[in-house]
């Protein structure tokens, strides 16, 4: 192990696919027990299988970020399943609301993508801080995005959003660590996950020619190359082996904090 989170409980947001699944795979082959909360029940059921084949325990909730009292019920499920959450993993994001194509300003992405990313990413958050808060101990770790940072290659509301998660992260980082609660943030890159996928599925389908009829991965990757020094995307593990180390006694006095994975896309 190179970074031990046995006796832990972890909850994931959107843990059932992608970026989630790579971050509940990495902290359970690190000895963490998981709970994966995800709006699909086939998938958070399909991870939470991946989860026992390594030796863990896993636990799942169906859980809307965007549903206060989804929230709720689904923190409180997990908890008394599990007996606590030590670590909590914001990871449910999206890129704009259902038939986004990032070709255009509407208010159901604006509100949409607020709600998911932000405002779900803080409820999540407050429901689980009060059981960190009176053991005085807790790991938070947000997903961010390089677009945080590179908003040139992504839409304003999204960018924006992904910007605010930073703020937060700080925000929360200064206010809870005199109890010992660490909350970082992680700045991903680009990854080829089903997010992506749907996205570009969604940009063909309302005929954005610089999709329509080409392969998706190839048109991934060419502008992936474009803009990232070490000309490859980023895995899923790869963002799960830094939320690991994040989450470890190993990095117990890093807090505040926004660490980019992005092949060197930023350097700053």
């Amino acid at each position: 192990m190179f970074a031990d989170l046995s006796g832990k409980v972890a909850l994931v947001t959107g843990g059932g696919q992608g970026l989630g699944l790579g971050i509940v795979l990495k902290m359970a082959e690190q000895g963490a027990d998981i709970a994966i909360a995800d709006l699909s029940d086939k998938n958070a059921a399909s991870a939470a299988s991946l989860v026992e084949a390594l030796g863990r325990k896993a636990y799942t909730a169906r859980m809307d970020v965007t549903d206060a009292d989804s929230v709720s019920a689904g923190v409180a499920s997990i908890t008394s399943a599990a007996g606590q959450i030590d670590i909590l993993v914001n990871n449910a994001g999206v890129a704009g609301a259902p038939g986004s194509t990032g070709t255009a300003f509407r208010d159901v992405d604006w509100e949409f993508t607020w709600k998911v990313n932000v405002k779900g990413l803080a409820d999540v958050t407050e429901a689980v801080l009060p059981q960190m808060r009176e053991r005085k101990a807790g790991k938070i770790i947000n997903i961010s995005s390089v677009a945080a940072k590179a908003a040139k290659y992504i839409t304003a509301y999204y960018a924006t959003t992904k910007m605010s998660v930073i703020a937060y992260t700080q925000a929360l980082a200064r206010e809870f660590a005199a109890e010992n609660i660490n909350v970082n943030a992680i700045a991903p890159g680009r990854i080829w996950t089903q997010f992506h996928q749907d996205w570009m599925k969604e940009r063909e389908a309302l005929g954005d020619e610089a999709v329509a009829g080409k392969d998706k991965y190839d048109v991934f990757m060419a502008s992936l190359k474009e803009v990232i020094p070490m000309g490859r995307p980023q895995e899923p593990s790869d963002i799960g082996a830094l939320a690991v180390f994040l989450a470890s006694e190993e990095a117990r006095n890093i807090t505040g904090q926004t660490i980019q994975c992005d092949g060197g896309q930023v350097m700053n």
